[in-house]
């Protein structure tokens, strides 16, 4: 990709670091790409792991995170989430074919302008690499992903990640964090497969070859999943068409 193009990078910053050394690299003329939209946040575990979508919704070519040192954080242990919100998002950026590589999480403090300069300077030729991002091309993953990551199944197990690992219940056990991360991984495969199948069939009654075809999904696993949308009231059969089923989202 041709160095000429320059992305638009949406930016979340902490307040208490990474935004002051942001500040800190102008105040030093420190040189790096104007490619940042720059949103400062009080911390970065206000960072909704749907902004992160939202952002790629709207064209932005890329998604960087900046916030302090794990230990540092201003509010103790909000960084903490914001690690494993952001590494279920990345899981599921390669999961919908679209790449981790356009979100970014980095640790910056306030006196490492240097730092922020050149992880700005590294992301941005990292989206140089990938080219401009198209949001019409990837519209059915992005509204897939957008479902994902709203579901109450993934908020409440991404939610609840420390609770689960580290925090004993009241039979004083924990989940083994790999034992976590492959439910994890699990439930958000499970999840986008839904959401795919709840996003086609919400434009228009659909059958199950269909789907399959719109989605990637092999024929079996579209069959399982709406049968799990059905038995949630998500989804119902619309009617026939000849003799195959066709079937419809439920009103929101």
């Amino acid at each position: 990709m041709s160095e000429t193009f320059e992305p638009r990078i949406l930016s979340f910053l902490c307040n208490w670091c990474s935004y002051a050394g942001a500040d800190l690299a102008g105040v030093s003329r420190l040189q790096y790409p104007p490619t940042m939209r720059v949103i400062r946040v009080m911390c970065s575990g206000r960072v909704d792991p749907g902004y992160v979508i939202d952002g790629l919704q709207r064209g932005f070519d890329g998604v960087f995170i900046s916030g302090c040192h794990i230990g540092d954080c201003h509010y103790i242990d909000g960084n903490l989430y914001t690690l494993r919100r952001m590494a279920v998002v990345q899981e599921l950026l390669d999961l919908s074919g679209i790449g981790h590589e356009r979100m970014e999480l980095k640790w910056s403090s306030a006196a490492e302008g240097q730092l922020f300069a050149d992880n700005v300077k590294k992301f941005t030729h990292q989206i140089q690499e990938l080219g401009p991002f198209d949001p019409a091309r990837c519209s059915l993953s992005l509204l897939a992903l957008e479902r994902t990551l709203n579901s109450p199944r993934m908020r409440w197990l991404v939610g609840s990640s420390r609770q689960l690992t580290e925090r004993k219940n009241v039979y004083q056990e924990t989940i083994p964090e790999a034992d976590y991360q492959e439910i994890l991984r699990e439930a958000a495969a499970e999840e986008f497969e839904k959401a795919m199948i709840s996003v086609v069939i919400a434009e228009q009654p659909r059958s199950v070859p269909e789907m399959s075809q719109l989605t990637g999904l092999p024929v079996y696993t579209v069959s399982k999943r709406l049968n799990e949308l059905e038995r949630k009231g998500e989804a119902g059969l619309s009617g026939y068409e000849g003799r195959t089923p066709k079937f419809v989202g439920a009103p929101a």
